[in-house]
Order: structure tokens, then sequence, then C-alpha cells
């Protein structure tokens, strides 16, 4: 079945003849690091996804089949975030294997495929404040996993708010993510950078708050769905090479969307940057599931 899957992979041109250098449960450690020497900003711990986990043919075929039948999944955002689930939606369009089953404002119960619910009880366009930032927020957030006990993936996608963020906004988010990990201790959150579709000043401070998310994740041992790193780069199929792309600001070379990913397909980005990121998604939650990474 796996190399069936790889010949699709190479059919549909998915990067399936990708060879990574891979840690204990880490797909980081790469030669397709950035300007800082690592794909996520400099950063290379276990719970980094990233660019370099994107390979969904690497993974063997139970990790797939397991995290089917093992993972339920609470993802709240706006409409970047529309991103994620439009990715998984053309991978399952491309191999049924990656069966996927959204349910707006509910938890679809479909066995034999990847189930998510979908933005919060009774609303799917889910900011900050529907969410995390203010107390109404996170009542709702506990509203789905009370309601929902079988749901132990919980995660939320960022806007453009990290473009504007200071460090203290950062920070409440951080905060508000580690409450409820304390109050939820069977449900794993992910946490998330910001889109890197800004560029100047705004693009600048965007790259110090994701670093901020970054640095956290990494001190903390924590999951992190780097959305900014997957903006950024690209696998070109005819060099087979990973290309980046970056912009000088303060004397920093500050990563930014790729062009090939330039386009408003679906969720403001193409077809293409959206399979990347259901690609990283599944190699996530099967490392969430227990997969090694190998």
């Amino acid at each position: 079945m796996a190399d069936s899957r790889k010949l699709l992979s190479l059919a549909i041109g998915l990067p399936a003849g990708l060879l990574f250098l891979l840690s204990v449960s880490a797909c980081s450690g790469s030669d397709a690091t950035g300007p800082e020497g690592g794909g996520g900003g400099g950063f290379n711990f276990a719970g980094l996804i990233d660019h370099t986990c994107t390979d969904i043919y690497q993974i063997p075929d139970q990790w797939i089949t397991g995290v089917k039948d093992g993972i339920r999944v609470h993802y709240a955002h706006t409409s970047h975030g529309g991103q994620l689930t439009t990715g998984l939606s053309l991978l399952e369009s491309d191999d049924p294997t990656f069966d996927v089953e959204t349910g707006d404002s509910y938890l679809p119960a479909v066995a034999g495929a990847l189930c998510i619910f979908d933005g919060q009880e009774g609303e799917t366009y889910i900011t900050p404040e529907l969410f995390w930032e203010s107390h109404e927020g996170m009542e709702m957030t506990r509203d789905v996993l009370d309601h929902n006990p079988s749901i132990n993936v919980c995660m939320w996608c960022w806007c453009c708010q990290m473009d504007y963020y200071g460090q203290e906004q950062v920070q409440a988010y951080l905060d508000s993510m580690s409450t409820l990990e304390l109050e939820y201790p069977s449900v794993t959150f992910v946490y998330m950078t910001g889109n890197a579709q800004n560029t100047d000043e705004e693009g600048y401070n965007r790259y110090l708050r994701n670093q901020q998310v970054r640095q956290f994740c990494d001190d903390q041992s924590k999951y992190l769905f780097d959305f900014a790193d997957l903006d950024s780069w690209w696998y070109n199929a005819a060099s087979s090479q990973w290309e980046h792309s970056t912009y000088s600001w303060s004397g920093v070379q500050v990563p930014v969307e790729h062009e090939e990913f330039n386009g408003d397909e679906a969720a403001h980005t193409t077809f293409e940057s959206c399979r990347q990121k259901g690609r990283a998604v599944w190699w996530m939650l099967a490392l969430i599931h227990g997969w090694d990474g190998n």
C-alpha cells in the first residue's frame, strides 16, 4: 500500500521522493534551513512542525490509520486558517487514504476518517476574543471540549494579528493556551505562528512575535505548527530543492510568503500552499498519536 501511495504522489506532483534527516519525534533538522540555521526561524525542537514535515508518504500506513481512528480535532480559525482545512480536503481528493470529515460547529462521527470540529459552538469565524483573548472566548473553547470528550487535539490559527500585536498580547495567548492545557491534560494543544504574507515593518513585527512563540514552545516542549515557515518555503520539483523566500529589514532576513504561493485560489493563497499545510497537519497528528517520525 505504501508503494502504491508513493506512485500516486509522483503522478499528482507531490514531493514523495524527499528524504529528510529525521530526529526522533521531529521532522526538523534537514538541510532545508533558513538564514538563521533552522527551518523554523533558527529553532529545531521535537514538536516543531515546519516545511520539512510535508512528505506524508514517509508516514507508515498504520499511523495514518491510527490518526483516523484515534485523533479527534478541535480547530478554530478565521479566513487564513482555512488553508489547513482546504489543504486536507484537496489531499483527500488526491488520495482517499487521507479521508477527512469536517463539521461546522460540530464533531463528525465518521469511521475511517480524520474528524474535525471546525469553529466554536454556534460560530465558525473565530477571532482571538472568541477563543483565548477573553473570558467569553475561553468559555466557548471549554464548552467545545466539555461537550465533546473524544476531542484530544485542540488548535487555533492566527489571521494577521501577529503583524501588529505586541509582546504582551502574544504572551497573553501563550498564557491562555497554557491555562487550557492545565485544565484539559488529556488534550494536546497545538500552538501556531502567524502567516508570513506581509512585508516591511509589519512583517518584521510578525517575525519577532513568531520568534517569541517559537522560543516558548522550544522552552516548554510544546507542539508548534509553524504556519509562517510553511508559507516561506517552496519545493521546486524541477531542481529537487527547497527555496526559501525572505526580505531584509533592520539587518534581518525576514521570512515572507514564497512568490509561488502568492494567489487567491483559496483562503488568501494557492492550492499548492494549502496542500503543503494539509500534509504538515497529517505529519503532526501522526507524531501526536505516537509515531516516532522515522
